[in-house]
């Protein structure tokens, strides 16, 4: 049984709150994390998203789970695809502790604008959180003067390649990130 948790956030009324999208491949049984289960929905853009993207979906027993995820839970399909993928070893997981994954996947694995975005950057910091991906589109509303270094990508791929430290994403904030 392997696990991955991945970050993502949720607007509540004018307040942000980051919460965890666990991943566990290989149990047969439900997991019992006390977390809220995701959507169906949710489940299949990721999944789509995925296999659009030349990745495949673990070929064996996925249950995920979202603590303090909004419903509906688009917001939290980039930090579930990530978490997956980390789960079953097709991506770094050394640096999700400290990124928060904001975009909701198009089923061809572009990444879209989710509410709540810019409210993400005001209590992450705060959290330990040092990074966030969001999509590339929405880059430029974030400058240099927050505290939190926003990078964008236009796809779930590129995500990936920035993760395994191939490929670097365009940053919004004043630092780089060290891979």
């Amino acid at each position: 049984m392997t696990r991955a948790v991945a970050w993502s956030v949720a607007l509540r009324g004018q307040v942000a709150e980051p919460f965890s999208v666990t991943a566990v491949l290989g149990s047969a049984a439900p997991v019992d994390t006390g977390h809220a289960q995701e959507t169906p929905e949710c489940r299949d853009r990721v999944r789509a998203a995925l296999l659009n993207s030349g990745r495949p979906w673990p070929h064996t027993a996925v249950q995920l789970s979202m603590n303090g995820a909004p419903q509906p839970s688009a917001i939290a399909d980039l930090a579930v695809a990530v978490a997956v993928l980390a789960a079953s070893g097709q991506c770094r997981s050394i640096l999700l502790p400290k990124v928060l994954f904001v975009a909701e996947l198009g089923l061809d694995g572009s990444l879209r604008q989710v509410e709540g975005t810019w409210a993400a950057f005001d209590a992450a910091p705060l959290l330990g959180f040092t990074h966030a991906v969001v999509p590339q589109s929405v880059l430029p509303e974030f400058g240099p003067a927050t505290a939190l270094t926003a990078v964008g990508a236009p796809t779930l791929t590129e995500v990936l390649y920035w993760l395994h430290g191939t490929h670097e994403l365009p940053c919004a904030g004043t630092h780089r990130w060290d891979l």
